[in-house]
């Protein structure tokens, strides 16, 4: 039997769902919003990144820093299909169609995510997302991965 802490038993059963809607909504905020959902022990990972020329796994500081660049370039998604299957108590699965108007390029960003999650004391202790590394390259740079690469990154901004 996994022992958990008091604060995970007090965790209502939608836990993630909740969690995961106010991920979407902060996306469109500030980093600030979005790392005060992350445990500071979290690890991200983004499978794909690597094919950017850009970095596959993220600490919290790292993490802050990529969103800090990102975010402002990602204004006003616009979320449809969100689907959240729930593993187990601390662990979901996650699927969302997005899209935005890069404004640096002029070109429409629309993405099919895959996110996968697990929870720490309410906050998102482990995060892997999927996505088309195509979609980036084509939206964020005209093309160019360089210009992806000026984008995506975690050092301190």
């Amino acid at each position: 039997m996994v022992n958990k802490s008091e604060k995970d038993q007090n965790l209502p059963k939608n836990a993630g769902e909740i969690i995961f809607n106010k991920l979407l909504m902060g996306l469109n905020d500030s980093a600030e919003v979005v790392i005060d959902l992350f445990h500071p022990n979290t690890i991200v990972e983004f499978p794909y990144a690597s094919s950017l020329g850009t970095t596959p796994k993220m600490n919290f500081e790292e993490w802050y820093n990529y969103l800090k660049g990102g975010l402002p370039n990602m204004p006003n998604i616009k979320y449809d299909s969100i689907r959240v299957y729930q593993v187990d108590e601390q662990t979901y699965w996650t699927e969302v169609y997005g899209e935005t108007r890069i404004p640096t390029t002029g070109q429409l960003y629309q993405q099919n995510w895959v996110m996968y999650f697990t929870l720490k004391e309410g906050l998102i202790n482990f995060y892997r997302e999927y996505w088309d590394p195509y979609a980036v390259i084509k939206a964020f740079g005209n093309g160019d991965l360089e210009a992806v690469k000026a984008v995506f990154n975690t050092v301190e901004k």
